[in-house]
C-alpha cells in the first residue's frame, strides 16, 4: 500500500492539486484499505462496488462525500493501480440540484454592524462585499488591497487561479480603520501568532456567533456570504459573465444557478392578480 499510496501523492502533487485535495483523495484511499485490511491492490471490483454501497446505505454519507471518495478512489485505481474502473457498473451518482442558501441585504447589514470586533466585523464584510472564498479570505495580504483600481487581487484561489475582484469604497474605508487598529504584520487577518492568518475555523466561529446575535436560524455557513454577494449582484442588474470572472468559476453553468435564486417574479404576480 505504501508504495501505490506514495507514487498517488506524488502525481497528485506534480499535478497541481490542491493541498485540501490531496488530503481529502488520500484519506477516501486510507478508508478503502482500512475497511477491507488489506491494500486496494488485492480488492476485487466487486467488493469495490460494495463499499460504495456501505457509504450510501450503512453509513448514510451525503452525496457530496460519496462523490468525494468516488473521484480520489477512481484517479487511485487508474493512475496508481492501473486497473480500468468498472464504469458500467460502479457510475457516479448523480447529486441532488438544490439552490444554494441566500441571506437577505437586512440580514447581512445586521450581521455586520452587530460584530462589534473590528477584525471580526472585516472579515464578515471581506466576504459578503468580494464574494471570495472561505480558504481566500485567510490568506490575503495587506498587499492584494489594491485602492488605486479598486480591486482586491485573490492570489492562487480554487483551482490554482488568480484573479481579481471588486472592493468597494465602504469595505476599503473599513480595511483602513482596522488596519491603523491592529497592524497585521504579513496576512491580512491574523490569527493569535503575528505573522500567521486567521485560521478558518475561528472565521466560521465568528460567523456562526453573529448568526446567533441577530436571530438567524436558518442552515447557513460562511460560504452563505459568498451565495449572497452573487444573487444581489445580479439582482442589481450584473450580467453573469462578469459575474463568472468574480466569483472565479471554470464554468458558467456554475454561475447560472445563482439566475434561479435572483430571480425575482412579485411584480408579475401582482399584475396577474391585479388583472
Amino acid at each position: 500500500m505504501n508504495t501505490f499510496h506514495e507514487s498517488f501523492l506524488t502525481w497528485l502533487t506534480r499535478r497541481g492539486y490542491a493541498e485540501a485535495t490531496i488530503k481529502s483523495y488520500s484519506l477516501g484511499v486510507k478508508q478503502l484499505s482500512l475497511y477491507y485490511g488489506r491494500c486496494p491492490s488485492q480488492i476485487s471490483n466487486a467488493e469495490l462496488m460494495a463499499y460504495f454501497d456501505y457509504l450510501r446505505d450503512d453509513r448514510r454519507l451525503a452525496q457530496g462525500s460519496i462523490n468525494g471518495a468516488y473521484t480520489g478512489i477512481k484517479l487511485f485505481w487508474e493512475i496508481s493501480l492501473n486497473r480500468e474502473w468498472p464504469a458500467k457498473h460502479l457510475p457516479r451518482s448523480r447529486q441532488p440540484k438544490t439552490l444554494p442558501e441566500v441571506l437577505s441585504r437586512e440580514e447581512v447589514r445586521l450581521l455586520i454592524d452587530g460584530t462589534k470586533n473590528t477584525k471580526h466585523r472585516c472579515i464578515l464584510q471581506t466576504l459578503y462585499t468580494t464574494g471570495i472564498r472561505l480558504g481566500e479570505v485567510v490568506n490575503l495580504k495587506p498587499c492584494h488591497i489594491d485602492s488605486k483600481r479598486m480591486v482586491v487581487r485573490v492570489c492562487q484561489g480554487k483551482g490554482a487561479k488568480d484573479r481579481y475582484t471588486i472592493l468597494s469604497a465602504t469595505l476599503l474605508e473599513c480595511l483602513r480603520a482596522y488596519y491603523r487598529e491592529c497592524r497585521p504584520e504579513c496576512y491580512l487577518f491574523e490569527g493569535r501568532d503575528a505573522g500567521r492568518p486567521i485560521s478558518k475555523r475561528t472565521v466560521q466561529a465568528v460567523f456562526r456567533q453573529a448568526c446567533d446575535r441577530v436571530g438567524i436560524k436558518r442552515k447557513v455557513s460562511v460560504h452563505t456570504l459568498r451565495h449572497s454577494f452573487a444573487t444581489h449582484l445580479l439582482e442589481g442588474g450584473l450580467d453573469v459573465i462578469t459575474l463568472k470572472n468574480l466569483m472565479g468559476h471554470r464554468n458558467l453553468s456554475t454561475t447560472g444557478r445563482y439566475l434561479h435564486v435572483a430571480i425575482d417574479i412579485r411584480g408579475e404576480v401582482e399584475d396577474l392578480i391585479g388583472g
